[in-house]
Protein backbone atom coordinates (compact mmCIF):
# COMPACT_ATOMS: atom_id res chain seq x y z
CA UNK A 1 0.00 0.00 0.00
CA UNK A 2 1.46 3.71 -0.75
CA UNK A 3 1.28 6.51 1.31
CA UNK A 4 -1.85 8.15 -0.45
CA UNK A 5 -3.67 4.97 0.46
CA UNK A 6 -2.74 4.98 3.94
CA UNK A 7 -3.47 8.72 3.94
CA UNK A 8 -7.15 7.38 2.54
CA UNK A 9 -7.67 5.17 5.35
CA UNK A 10 -6.57 8.04 8.27
CA UNK A 11 -9.70 9.96 6.61
CA UNK A 12 -11.49 7.18 6.47
CA UNK A 13 -11.13 6.19 10.24
CA UNK A 14 -11.27 9.90 11.53
CA UNK A 15 -14.63 10.74 9.92
CA UNK A 16 -15.81 7.24 10.90
CA UNK A 17 -15.06 8.24 14.63
CA UNK A 18 -16.93 11.64 13.50
CA UNK A 19 -19.92 10.41 12.05
CA UNK A 20 -20.15 7.82 15.42
CA UNK A 21 -20.35 10.77 17.30
CA UNK A 22 -22.32 12.79 15.56
CA UNK A 23 -25.03 10.43 15.10
CA UNK A 24 -24.61 9.63 19.33
CA UNK A 25 -25.08 13.36 19.79
CA UNK A 26 -27.81 14.01 17.17
CA UNK A 27 -29.39 11.16 15.78
CA UNK A 28 -28.40 8.56 12.98
CA UNK A 29 -30.58 10.76 10.22
CA UNK A 30 -28.97 14.36 11.61
CA UNK A 31 -27.73 15.61 7.90
CA UNK A 32 -24.32 16.23 9.81
CA UNK A 33 -24.25 12.14 10.44
CA UNK A 34 -25.41 11.93 6.50
CA UNK A 35 -22.52 14.44 5.62
CA UNK A 36 -19.85 12.04 6.99
CA UNK A 37 -21.68 9.17 5.49
CA UNK A 38 -21.39 10.50 2.03
CA UNK A 39 -17.66 11.33 2.43
CA UNK A 40 -16.86 8.07 3.57
CA UNK A 41 -18.72 6.36 0.63
CA UNK A 42 -16.67 8.85 -1.54
CA UNK A 43 -13.16 7.43 -0.64
CA UNK A 44 -14.12 4.01 -0.28
CA UNK A 45 -15.47 4.21 -4.01
CA UNK A 46 -12.23 5.84 -4.81
CA UNK A 47 -9.98 3.39 -3.28
CA UNK A 48 -12.46 0.52 -4.40
CA UNK A 49 -11.86 1.78 -8.03
CA UNK A 50 -8.00 2.60 -7.67
CA UNK A 51 -7.95 -1.59 -6.60
CA UNK A 52 -9.57 -2.52 -9.58
CA UNK A 53 -8.10 -0.72 -11.97
CA UNK A 54 -5.47 -2.53 -14.27
CA UNK A 55 -1.74 -3.05 -13.57
CA UNK A 56 0.64 -1.29 -15.47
Amino acid sequence: MNVRNDLCLERLELLRYEMLQAAKRHGLNHPLVLTYSEQIDDIHNRLMRKDQSPLE
